[in-house]
């Protein structure tokens, strides 16, 4: 199997395998200690690195559906869609709103509705919205596996260090910088969760009187 003829859209790569490899990392360093960690990965090989991935896959889409659980239990249902409802609220939206009613003939009151028509009218136009969205969910799983982190962190100190102020001074830098990180990455969720939300809208707009070269065909 030659993992250079996979094709994987970026999203795979960002939102789902790359946490699914971090989270693996944190799982060994868990039941095996940093030193067996290290060793590990200097070992690899490129049948292990193939099986690896594999497994980072499956190993990331879990951590995706553990990081979105954890979104809806300390937020509303609609958190991470705050951005079009925000949007939709707004006098920017009046041309959308138009632009769905000339279309359809009728006017779309609900946001999602609205949403889902102008990213299938886009019909893969706007490939940037991928990335957007891809970004987001990798930092609301980086978000989760900061928090996670501790626990192999405070192992492999007591593993290295045992009991006594070193242990202690490490596990508050640990907890730190984990907090730290979780603080990083829950505003970049949010921030590129809104661009993958609005620029649908704002891309949209931008079709709306495009030829349709069928059309100019027939003329």
């Amino acid at each position: 199997m030659d993992p250079s003829k996979w094709k994987l859209e970026v999203y795979d790569l960002l939102a789902i395998i790359l946490p699914g490899l971090v989270v693996i990392g944190e799982g060994w360093v868990l039941l095996n200690g940093w030193n067996a960690f290290a060793s590990m990965v200097g070992g690899l090989t490129g049948t292990k690195l193939t099986l690896l991935i594999l497994v980072s896959f499956g190993a990331g889409t879990m951590v995706q559906e553990l990081s979105d659980l954890f979104i809806k239990l300390i937020k509303k249902a609609r958190y991470l869609k705050q951005g079009r409802d925000r949007f939709w609220s707004t006098r920017e939206a009046d041309p959308v709103k138009r632009s769905i009613k000339a279309q359809l003939g009728e006017v779309v009151s609900s946001v999602d509705t609205a949403f889902d028509y102008c990213l299938t009218r886009l019909k893969g136009g706007f490939p940037k919205r991928d990335l957007f969205l891809a970004v987001s969910d990798l930092c609301r799983s980086f978000a989760v596996l900061s928090l996670l982190a501790i626990v192999p962190a405070i192992r492999s100190a007591f593993q290295m260090l045992g009991v006594g102020r070193v242990f202690f001074f490490w596990i508050l830098v640990s907890v730190t910088a984990a907090l730290i990180l979780f603080f990083l990455s829950w505003r970049r969720m949010v921030r590129f969760r809104e661009l993958s939300e609005t620029t649908v809208f704002r891309a949209d707009l931008a079709t709306v009187n495009e030829t349709n070269p069928e059309t100019e065909l027939a003329r």
